[in-house]
């Protein structure tokens, strides 16, 4: 093979990846999961591919159908990562984003968003910096409010270093101190998952 088509072969498997699946799902499905289990295994390489990401076997509750409307209490999918174990299974609730090919369900690589019941008993996320900044989403009308998270929604920077932590929680959307970053405003998950509609699952063609 030669240098140059290796590199064009590598950089177009890395965009792919990087985008998701690549094609319009059967069925798609979000919702609010607990998590159960999340466990790895091993990915099979076809021949003449490459191995770009680790594998996982998820397993949820679902708590709260917002799209597609899952018929089971509980869903179990595979999950690709390029960096290793998947942000979302490091939370015990998430907004979740899962595709359906051919009858297999696989998340949609990469879109998640932890989540905490608020005191109003609905479900919100804190402020999604990424989302509102993603380019298809640039004109979404939507805003961040003030919500009142629970403790639990607080973060632990003591790992960050300092010049990060505006960037990751700024102000006003988070107050910062004693080493922890406690959201201030974000959105309900109706207006999560819009936003997501307006901006990388639009970008994904999902939408």
């Amino acid at each position: 093979m030669k240098p140059i088509f290796f590199f064009y072969l590598v950089l177009l498997l890395f965009k792919q990846e990087a985008f998701g699946q690549g094609a319009k799902p059967d069925k798609f499905y979000v919702f609010v999961g607990e998590k159960i289990e999340v466990k790895e295994f091993q990915v099979e390489a076809k021949p003449g591919t490459i191995i770009m990401n680790q594998g996982f076997k998820a397993k949820y509750k679902v708590l709260k159908n917002l799209y597609g409307n899952f018929s089971k209490d509980t869903i179990e999918f595979d999950a690709y990562d390029h960096y290793g174990f998947p942000g979302f299974a490091n939370y015990s609730h998430v907004l979740l984003y899962v595709s359906e090919y051919n009858g297999r369900l696989y998340h949609e690589k990469y879109q998640f968003s932890p989540v905490y019941k608020t005191g109003n008993n609905r479900w919100a996320g804190p402020y999604a910096k990424i989302d509102y900044e993603h380019p298809y989403a640039k004109s979404t009308t939507l805003k961040p409010e003030k919500i009142s998270f629970p403790a639990e929604a607080a973060v632990d920077i003591s790992k960050y270093s300092p010049e990060r932590i505006p960037e990751l929680f700024p102000q006003p959307y988070y107050t910062v101190g004693n080493g922890r970053a406690m959201p201030l405003m974000g959105n309900y998950i109706e207006e999560m998952f819009q936003l997501k509609k307006e901006g990388i699952l639009k970008a994904r063609g999902i939408f």
